[in-house]
């Protein structure tokens, strides 16, 4: 009699999260709108999206939360008003 057997899935490679940031029009009195996509094992498992306001820290903050998601391996998109430059992130020269 033969068994047969699933192989198990290969585990897909390392992802490298990405940051995208779109320009637009939001409320005068948020910062930015950040969305974070979380992954398990190359999967997307969770998505969260919460809003920075205007204030003296909105800068630290965005720099804070979008970094540590980034390390942690979250795909990361922010909308706001302000250019890349003024939130601290280099646009890319290809």
């Amino acid at each position: 009699m033969s068994k047969s057997k699933t192989e198990p899935r290969q585990p897909r490679p390392p992802r490298r999260p990405t940051l995208a940031l779109t320009n637009g029009p939001i409320p005068d009195d948020i910062f930015a709108v950040v969305r974070t996509s979380w992954f398990r094992q190359g999967r997307p498992v969770e998505v969260d999206e919460f809003s920075i306001m205007e204030c003296d820290d909105a800068r630290n903050i965005f720099h804070y939360t979008v970094g540590q998601a980034l390390r942690q391996g979250a795909d990361v998109s922010v909308m706001s008003v302000y250019p890349p430059e003024a939130l601290g992130i280099p646009r890319n020269e290809k």
